[in-house]
C-alpha cells in the first residue's frame, strides 16, 4: 500500500514527465480535461488538470471532473511512478475510469506516451 504523501510524489513525479516530453505536450494542446484521483484503499483523492498541454495537480477535488480514475494506492502509485504499464492494470481491472470515451482515450494516450519515454530512459 502506498500513502497518500507517496501518491502525491508519484503524481507530481508524472506531471514533471509530462511537462519535459514534446510529444506529450503536443498531443494535450487542444485537450482540456479535469481528472479525479481517488485511491479507494486509503480514502485519498487529488484532481489533475490537464489544460492546453499543461498538467497540475492539487489535493482533493476542484471542481466536478471529466474523468474519474480510480485504483488501489498501490496500483495508482506504480502507474504514476511508471513501475508498469497503465493499459495492462486497466484491461486487468486493477484500475477503473469513469467519464467519456473520448477523454479516456486521451488520458490512455498520455499515459502510454510518458510510460515508454520513462521506460526508454531508463535504458
Amino acid at each position: 500500500m502506498a500513502t497518500r504523501e507517496e501518491l502525491r510524489e508519484a503524481l507530481d513525479d508524472y506531471v514533471q514527465q509530462a511537462q519535459k516530453s514534446q510529444r506529450v505536450q503536443q498531443a494535450l494542446k487542444g485537450w482540456n480535461c479535469v481528472i479525479y484521483i481517488e485511491a479507494t484503499d486509503i480514502n485519498a483523492g487529488f484532481t489533475m488538470t490537464v489544460h492546453g498541454g499543461s498538467a497540475s495537480v492539487s489535493d482533493g477535488s476542484t471542481t466536478a471532473p471529466d474523468l474519474i480514475v480510480r485504483g488501489s494506492s498501490e496500483d495508482l502509485a506504480n502507474i504514476f511512478w511508471c513501475d508498469e504499464n497503465p493499459a495492462s492494470n486497466y484491461m486487468q481491472g486493477a484500475i477503473k475510469i469513469q467519464g467519456s470515451p473520448e477523454n479516456t482515450m486521451k488520458l490512455d494516450a498520455m499515459s502510454l506516451m510518458i510510460y515508454l519515454e520513462v521506460a526508454k530512459m531508463q535504458q
